[in-house]
């Protein structure tokens, strides 16, 4: 059943609806010249943080160097998993062109037309090149502000690549 608003009848799931069969993203949202962020983004009361203290200490993003020995690798990416939920990884080889040219194409496809980008947009992450907002979108109480890509095909080369490594590793072991 669609949530309902004290202000007036609003109709979550239609509203869903019609911005995810429009396929136009965030950024075609952003590219029609709203003023006003969709209901559908706005996070209720109970997913806002609450206030905190002004003598709290800052955190800081871990930083994990993969050239260390590999059971401090694992321990340092345990903690930083499971205390604040993300970090920074330093030496793992990928060349800072290969980065750089990841950014750029990413760019590069956002700013493509919403045209062309609603030729990637559908929900099933299986076929190859996907383009989307909110995998949760229907399951969500709020969406998030983003828009993402995604390539299964180039991940499936990445997880055959990885696994013929492991496989050398264990040979030599």
């Amino acid at each position: 059943m669609a949530s309902l608003t004290t202000e007036h009848k609003y109709d979550r799931l239609k509203e869903v609806k019609q911005f995810d069969e429009s396929k136009i993203g965030v950024k075609g949202l952003l590219d029609t010249g709203i003023t006003t962020i969709p209901s559908f983004f706005h996070q209720p009361p109970e997913n806002l943080p609450s206030p905190q203290p002004k003598n709290q200490p800052r955190l800081t993003v871990p930083v994990i160097d993969l050239s260390q020995d590999r059971s401090t690798v694992v321990d340092e990416i345990r903690g930083a998993s499971s205390t604040l939920g993300f970090f920074q990884i330093v030496n793992h080889s990928i060349s800072v062109t290969s980065i750089e040219s990841v950014i750029k194409d990413m760019k590069n496809f956002y700013e493509q037309t919403t045209e062309y980008k609603m030729k990637f947009y559908n929900r099933e992450v299986e076929k190859g090149v996907t383009y989307s907002t909110n995998m949760d979108l229907y399951k969500s109480k709020a969406a998030s502000w983003r828009d993402t890509i995604q390539d299964i095909s180039s991940r499936t080369s990445a997880i055959k690549s990885l696994q013929s490594t492991v496989d050398r590793l264990r040979a030599q072991i």
